[in-house]
């Protein structure tokens, strides 16, 4: 039987899962291990501080792992340096150290939409910028309205429209603040005690400012595991403004009844393949007969979609048309079933 490495956090969790008991506690572990076994692998659990690289234990092995959104994300940036060691040593971590970056990072995420070479990808103009400073020096090259989107944040947090420069310095003075009153007058004595001093920027959180896509009533969560698509509407609610998420899983629309427009599962798909995963998902927008990739992440995001209550069922490409399937709802199954697939391809 084949080996396979799940690397749990400090807590012994592992992904994450909506509805899980106790109260986020993740994936339900011996399920995995259970639905592993069946499919002819060794599921072995091991926290992250127990990875030992100087043995190449872990050289050529598979290795999947789990993410973190603690509190300012001091957790996560301990998995990142773990699993980036592990690439670097070898092991074949899934998915691939990029998409951790990625995750709850916009600018990274950004920066690999601008590394792909697939055209469905480059159809949304994005800014990155690491200071309020450096954006407001460019502000003659956006054409406003700007969606501006703090690199943290889910649910529709940290995201804000900016109709003209006066409302975008407003919007970067409250999402990029780094305010330190101490720092803050070490520099201002710093500027008084050496001529010609720049003081440091009080707002080096980074963000980007991405173009708006006007008159959108909705978008698509599309969910890709392997070959099954979950999928569901989310509606633009008035008092959410431009946002459509963060309305809350019981106001949306699922399966059959997302009001699919033709062509979003073939454009999911194509997108899914040229990232080179097992699993992602896509916040899909559709203006003007074209399809608009607005986010993605490969890891630890949200499995609601996947619940039977919600998704009485999941798509399937057969023979070159996208069918219905009778949803389990059982994400345990379906993440091992994409992480086989994917092992086998």
């Amino acid at each position: 039987m084949k080996k396979i490495i799940l690397l749990t956090d400090y807590l012994n969790r592992f992904g994450s899962k909506h509805d899980d008991f106790p109260y986020r506690s993740g994936m339900d572990k011996d399920k995995l291990e259970r639905y592993f076994s069946k499919s002819g692998y060794n599921a072995v659990l091991m926290n992250f501080s127990d990875v030992e690289l100087r043995n190449d234990e872990f050289k050529g092995k598979t290795v999947l792992y789990t993410s973190q959104e603690d509190p300012g994300y001091y957790y996560k940036d301990f998995i990142e340096d773990i699993v980036y060691d592990l690439e670097l040593s070898g092991a074949r971590v899934i998915p691939s150290y990029k998409y951790l970056r990625a995750n709850n990072n916009k600018v990274f995420m950004e920066i690999l939409r601008d590394q792909s070479e697939l055209k469905e990808f480059q159809n949304v103009t994005t800014y990155k910028f690491g200071t309020l400073e450096e954006a407001v020096s460019k502000a003659a090259q956006f054409k406003f309205p700007v969606v501006v989107k703090a690199a943290t944040g889910a649910m529709g947090k940290n995201v804000a429209l900016a109709n003209n420069k006066k409302e975008l310095y407003r919007i970067l003075k409250r999402i990029a603040a780094t305010r330190n009153l101490k720092e803050e007058f070490r520099e201002f004595i710093r500027s008084l005690k050496y001529q010609g001093y720049k003081k440091q920027s009080k707002f080096r959180r980074k963000f980007i400012i991405q173009s708006f896509i006007p008159g959108l009533k909705n978008d698509w969560k599309v969910y890709v595991f392997g070959k099954k698509v979950f999928v569901f509407y989310r509606p633009i609610f008035k008092h959410r403004g431009f946002r459509a998420s963060g309305g809350g899983y019981d106001n949306y629309f699922y399966g059959k009844q997302a009001k699919i427009p033709d062509g979003l599962f073939d454009y999911a798909y194509k997108i899914f393949e040229a990232l080179d995963t097992p699993f992602v998902s896509l916040d899909i927008c559709y203006k003007n007969n074209q399809f608009y990739l607005l986010e993605f992440q490969c890891i630890y995001f949200g499995t609601a979609g996947i619940l039977q209550r919600y998704s009485t069922e999941y798509f399937f490409k057969e023979n070159n048309q996208w069918v219905e399937k009778p949803n389990e709802g059982d994400i345990e199954k379906v993440y091992v079933e994409a992480i086989v697939e994917y092992l086998n391809k």
